[in-house]
């Protein structure tokens, strides 16, 4: 059987790969790299993959990575070539191939168009992926800010859209998480300090680059685009994250990066570089800057430690060595996979917190502050997505403790690697909503509930929503999505009971409770989850660039494509 598999290496510091895609890479017969064509640097994936894989393993794929204008003749070349180049080594015998991508396989990557031209020229191929942490994840974590709290939505776009997708995410309220700032079509810097002060939401919008490197800049929006006067100053792979609207005291509010704390450690100066780590439990280390949140002056710390979704493989080589070197490890038995705790040492004091409120956990901050211990408080999936710690962080801030965050894999990046979907697709859903159903006790504002966010008809993600299926597929179809459209009901991904449901949205209550399912329970709804996704226009017959002539009757097919895709109401829209 042959395989070609998308692992997501993250966004550019190499402890904070998982050990799934460790173990993945160095099982491979060829690992994928993309560089630059012309360049001999290695590219930031292949300097990530270099700590983990044989360099004698590595294959270097060209593509056109700062060609930034869209689907030009250089890009469409590159693609080519650079499936062609897969299926060659396919053919030299090679039967399970990795292509390290920076972030994760299933947003915004290099890999899904890779992928779709490989099945085209070697149709018997298995596609897998390998989820990783995303860019945002880790500009949060560096930053110290919390991505959601309570019932806050957050919209993930691309920059290079229309700008009027900028407007209307911001119009909600909620996070905003901008990618593909330094692209060509982005708006100028001027332009878009311009609509975050009219939207009110330029003050605490920060944007990083270079993350997890030397040069890694994380600066507050405002500084950024003063000291920009064209988008060309803006490094491509910078993301922009613009914090939810928050009222002070809610116990969720957030200080403008430039402004947080002295007490809070950025998280950039405590990692140490991964040289030989290995993917199994990683013993502590004295050199390691302070380790579980620990400040470098012996003060006591916490790190946030997000542990992903449930299999232990998806934890961080950086997460295995907070935990080690910790001398108290918290967490939830009933959130988080036990084989965690491997990493702890063995005089570590283990401390479940699944029948603790807040107020349980505070005592065990205020002893670490008082004896300078260093505490892991072990998180499922990332702890910046509806974790709570953001309270957690104004209490350890009031005690003088030094913290960091560890980004961990999201259920909803997970859900997507384990069905095999990309969730944003070219002229389908270039967009992605992850919100919560509101009411109950928590009520949503209106520009926030589901309904809402369904008008836009792109990918939406779904969290803590099962419980009330009736009104979740109720408010979805309300908002415009047609009854048909797919839906997929992961409950426990990852984990041994894991249940992945496909079915259409008119089934979806009825799908949730025959299962008699409510909690651990993430739903996908959007049309790019159909099977097979929809083909890219860069390879279609019907497209036609510097290099190939259009079939005349594919045109004429893809161009009716074009002109029904992204109307108001329907699936292909963008907020």
């Amino acid at each position: 059987m042959k395989v070609l598999i998308g692992v997501g290496v993250g966004p550019g510091d190499p402890e904070l790969v998982t050990m799934k895609a460790v173990r993945v890479l160095r099982q491979a017969d060829v690992v994928l790299v993309p560089v630059l064509g012309g360049v001999a640097e290695p590219g930031r994936a292949e300097s990530i993959v270099r700590e983990y894989v044989d360099g004698a393993r590595i294959r270097r794929l060209e593509f056109a990575l700062d060609d930034t204008g869209g689907v030009t003749p250089r890009r469409a070349a590159a693609w080519l070539g650079a499936a062609a180049a897969v299926a060659a080594e396919f053919a030299g015998g090679a039967s399970a191939i990795a292509f390290g991508t920076l972030g994760d396989p299933n947003l915004y990557s290099t890999f899904s168009y890779l992928a779709q031209t490989v099945r085209e020229l070697v149709p018997e191929v298995r596609v897998d992926t390998v989820a990783g942490i995303t860019a945002m994840q880790d500009l949060a974590s560096r930053a110290g800010i919390s991505l959601a709290e309570g019932t806050e939505p957050i919209t993930l776009i691309p920059l290079n859209a229309s700008p009027e997708i900028l407007d209307q995410a911001l119009a909600h309220g909620g996070t905003v998480v901008g990618y593909k700032l330094g692209a060509k079509a982005a708006p100028s810097p001027a332009a878009l300090r311009d609509r975050l002060a009219a939207a009110g939401r330029l003050d605490a919008a920060i944007i990083g680059a270079r993350l997890g490197l030397p040069a890694e800049q994380i600066t507050p929006a405002a500084a950024a685009a003063a000291s920009a006067s064209h988008i060309s100053d803006i490094p491509y792979l910078s993301t922009l994250i613009v914090p939810a609207l928050r009222r002070p005291g809610t116990g969720s509010s957030l200080e403008p990066a430039a402004a947080a704390g002295t007490n809070r450690v950025v998280v950039a100066t405590t990692r140490s570089q991964a040289g030989g780590c290995d993917n199994h439990a990683v013993a502590g280390s004295a050199g390691s800057g302070g380790g579980a949140g620990g400040g470098s002056d012996g003060r006591g710390g916490v790190a946030f430690v997000g542990a992903g979704p449930g299999a232990p493989e998806l934890l961080t080589l950086r997460g295995a060595q907070v935990i080690a070197e910790a001398d108290v490890v918290i967490w939830a038995s009933s959130l988080v996979h036990p084989d965690v705790l491997r990493h702890a040492r063995s005089g570590a004091e283990i401390v479940d917190s699944a029948a603790m409120p807040m107020e349980g956990v505070l005592p065990y901050y205020e002893r670490a502050a008082r004896d300078g211990l260093r505490v892991a408080r072990v998180h499922s999936g990332d702890p910046s997505l509806w974790g709570a710690v953001q309270e957690q962080l104004d209490q350890c801030e009031r005690l003088g403790l030094a913290t960091e965050i560890v980004p961990g894999v999201s259920s909803f990046t997970a859900v997507a690697a384990r069905i095999g979907r990309e969730l944003t697709i070219p002229e389908v859903a270039q967009s992605v909503i992850l919100t919560r159903l509101g009411g109950g006790k928590t009520p949503m504002p209106p520009a926030e509930r589901v309904a809402e966010f369904a008008r836009h008809g792109t990918t939406m993600a779904l969290f803590l929503s099962a419980a009330r299926s009736g009104q979740l597929q109720d408010e979805l179809l309300a908002g415009g999505y047609p009854p048909d459209t797919p839906c997929v009901v992961a409950f426990q991904v990852t984990w041994p009971d894991e249940l992945i449901l496909h079915c259409v949205l008119n089934d979806l209550a009825a799908t949730i409770r025959e299962h008699k399912l409510w909690k651990h329970t993430l739903v996908l709804v959007g049309p790019g989850l159909a099977a097979g996704g929809r083909r890219s226009h860069l390879y279609h017959p019907g497209h036609f660039h510097g290099y190939r002539k259009a079939d005349r009757q594919a045109r004429k097919e893809l161009r009716g494509v074009r002109g029904s895709a992204g109307r108001p109401g329907r699936p292909g829209s963008s907020p």
